[in-house]
C-alpha cells in the first residue's frame, strides 16, 4: 500500500513539471533587467561635426560612445575645450596665418566613460575640418570700381561673418569699427583690410583684403547756346549783332545722380581768336569765366565782318568735388575748341 502511494506522489510530481516548466521558461525568458543595469561589449567612439568652417567662426562638434555611461570629455589639446558630456569646441581665429587660404585641422580629446563594473575606462576620440578664409564681398553705391577723388561708400560684409564686430583698415590710413567705409582715393588702385574686432586691437583676426581699381569719373558733356538760348555747334552761325556765347557743362546723368556732391563742373577761361577772310588768325583775348559762364563779345567784334570765323577754345576746366577741390578734367582738344561763323 506505501507503495503504491509513493507511486501516486511521483505520478503527481511529474505532472506539475510538464505543466509548468514551460511557463517558468518564458518568465525568465521575458524578464526586464533594470535599467541601470548593462555590459559593454565593444566600446566605440564618434565625432560628429562640421566638414568646413570659416576663419573667425567658432568651431563645434559633440562626440559619442556607441555604448556606455556617465561619459566625460577631456580636452587635452589647448586649441579645444570641453562643454559637458559631448560638446568639444575651437575658436579659429588664429588658425590660420596671414599668407595661408585653407588648412585642414586635426584634433583629439580623451573620453573617459563607467564601465559595467564600476570601474572608469578612458578612449580617444579623433576628429578633423577645414578652415578657410572667408571671401569678402565688397558693393560700392554704384560700381566696383572707385571713383577718383571721390567720396565713395564702400561695405564689407564677410559670409558666415554676419552678426561679428568688423574693423576695416584702408591703404590711404583710414580705420573705422563696423562695416562700411568712406573713400576719396587719389592713386591708382586701394585696398581694404577686414579684420575680427577682438576687445584689444591685438586680439583682432585678419580675414582678408579686397583690392580696388580707382578710376575717373565719366567726362561731362560741354553744350554752347547762343543769345536766343538755342543749342548750336561748331560751324553754326551766330549774330555779328548778338554775339553772346553760353557755355553749360552738363555731368554724367548717372554720376550725377549718385555723386550729386562730387559733380559740379567750371570752366576757368576762355582763349578766343577771329580768323578774317583767308588770313592767319588773331588773338582777341583770354577771358575770366570763373564767375560765370556766359561769353560776351560785343566790343571786340565791332570791327568784325559777316563771314569771318570766330575761334574759341575753353581753358582750366575742372570738377568741384565734395572737398571744394579744383580737380582738373582731361578733356580732348576736340571737345573744348568750337568754331562759328558771323552773320
Amino acid at each position: 500500500m506505501a507503495a503504491g502511494a509513493s507511486d501516486i506522489k511521483q505520478l503527481r510530481y511529474q505532472v506539475m513539471l510538464a505543466l509548468y516548466l514551460p511557463i517558468l521558461l518564458y518568465s525568465f525568458s521575458t524578464f526586464d533587467l533594470d535599467e541601470t543595469t548593462f555590459a559593454v561589449k565593444e566600446v566605440k567612439p564618434i565625432v560628429v561635426g562640421q566638414e568646413n568652417i570659416v576663419l573667425g567662426q567658432p568651431y563645434e562638434a559633440r562626440a559619442y560612445l556607441t555604448a556606455a555611461s556617465k561619459v566625460q570629455l577631456e580636452a587635452p589639446d589647448d586649441r579645444m575645450q570641453a562643454s559637458g558630456d559631448s560638446v568639444l569646441q575651437m575658436q579659429t581665429g588664429n588658425l590660420l596665418a596671414e599668407d595661408e587660404d585653407q588648412k585642414e585641422i586635426s584634433y583629439t580629446a580623451l573620453m573617459r566613460y563607467q564601465q559595467v563594473n564600476k570601474e572608469m575606462g578612458q578612449t580617444r576620440v579623433r576628429g578633423e575640418f577645414t578652415v578657410r578664409r572667408p571671401e569678402l564681398v565688397a558693393t560700392s553705391v554704384a560700381t566696383q570700381s572707385l571713383y577718383r577723388r571721390t567720396l565713395n561708400q564702400i561695405r564689407i560684409d564677410v559670409p558666415g561673418l554676419e552678426n561679428q564686430p568688423l574693423r576695416l583698415e584702408s591703404s590711404t590710413g583710414q580705420s573705422v569699427d563696423g562695416r562700411q567705409l568712406t573713400l576719396s582715393p587719389s592713386g591708382s588702385s586701394v585696398s581694404v583690410e577686414a579684420y575680427l574686432a577682438g576687445n584689444e586691437e591685438r586680439d583682432a583676426v585678419y580675414l582678408g583684403e579686397k583690392s580696388f581699381s580707382v578710376i575717373d569719373p565719366p567726362r561731362p558733356e560741354i553744350k554752347v547756346l547762343n543769345a536766343q538760348g538755342s543749342e548750336i555747334t561748331s560751324g553754326d552761325a551766330i549774330a555779328k549783332a548778338r554775339p553772346v556765347i553760353d557755355f553749360q557743362i552738363e555731368p554724367d546723368a548717372e554720376f550725377a545722380s549718385t555723386y550729386a556732391q562730387d559733380a559740379r563742373y567750371r570752366i576757368q577761361r576762355a582763349r578766343v581768336s577771329i580768323r578774317k577772310g583767308l588770313a592767319a588768325s588773331e588773338e582777341i583775348g583770354t577771358f575770366d569765366l570763373s564767375g560765370g559762364t556766359t561769353l560776351k563779345l560785343v566790343r571786340e567784334l565791332r570791327d568784325a565782318a559777316a563771314k569771318d570765323q570766330l575761334l574759341i577754345q575753353l581753358q582750366g576746366v575742372v570738377r568741384i568735388n565734395h572737398a571744394g577741390q579744383a580737380i582738373p578734367v582731361d578733356l580732348s582738344q576736340a571737345s573744348r575748341s568750337f568754331s562759328f561763323v558771323l552773320s
